[in-house]
């Protein structure tokens, strides 16, 4: 999985790649706004942690890095997936989840400086388990997953449908057919590092939603992408 726009120059590139998937009977979808919608109700109606998403950047970095201890996150990349426009100037950070319940809206819109955030200074005791024995660098324990599970979510598993569509909304997906559930989830244990082990079955409850009144994805096309205007987040590409 990769961005788009890296190693691109111009939106051209990003034409230049659709037709050639186009050609290949092989759009780029992207998650419907009913989807995402939907995703930010169900995660609103639950106590997730505000640092949850700092727990995740650092599992995915000791999978793909082999290592628990000595991790050394790059908070850029948390800050791309919550960034979302609309919000207050000093605020591009939207987390739809809170520890606490929230009556106003606003309070779900979060500063530029998510580093400091995540800094181990402002790590308290809840999210202690994600630092060394001195307290001043980033290491987890064996037994993450489950300290992640009781301290950041009280116990209660995530939707995975809903974290998914909510991380994903900004990413392009192939495949055959219309897509749906299964397509959404792979992309996003592929993102996460979720493919092997079981601590997606210990954070997450897999099961699809019912009743839904919304597709779940959308072709986007090479018109859609041409009217793409110097977009600096850029669409993610999960094959």
């Amino acid at each position: 999985m990769r961005k788009l726009n890296e190693g691109a120059n111009d939106n051209g590139d990003l034409r230049d790649q659709a037709r050639q998937r186009e050609s290949e009977g092989r759009n780029m979808n992207v998650l419907t706004v009913g989807a995402v919608k939907a995703a930010i109700s169900a995660l609103k109606a639950q106590r997730i942690h505000e640092h949850f998403p700092a727990y995740l950047q650092l599992r995915k970095l000791a999978v793909t890095s082999g290592s628990l201890v000595n991790l050394a996150p790059e908070w850029r990349d948390v800050g791309d997936l919550l960034k979302m426009p609309g919000g207050p100037p000093t605020k591009p950070h939207y987390r739809p989840f809170s520890s606490r319940k929230r009556k106003d809206e606003s309070t779900f819109w979060y500063n530029k400086n998510l580093a400091g955030s995540y800094a181990p200074k402002s790590m308290r005791a809840t999210s202690r388990f994600m630092l060394n024995a001195d307290g001043d660098g980033y290491e987890l324990p064996t037994n993450h997953a489950q300290q992640a599970l009781t301290a950041l979510l009280q116990s209660t598993r995530v939707p995975a449908w809903a974290f998914a569509a909510y991380c994903m909304r900004n990413y392009g997906f192939t495949f055959d057919g219309t897509g749906g559930y299964e397509e959404l989830l792979a992309g996003f244990k592929s993102e996460f590092a979720f493919e092997s082990g079981s601590d997606f079955e210990v954070l997450f409850e897999d099961s699809e939603p019912s009743g839904t009144d919304y597709d779940w994805f959308e072709s986007l096309s090479t018109l859609q992408l041409s009217i793409l205007k110097g977009n600096k987040e850029g669409i993610r590409w999960s094959k």
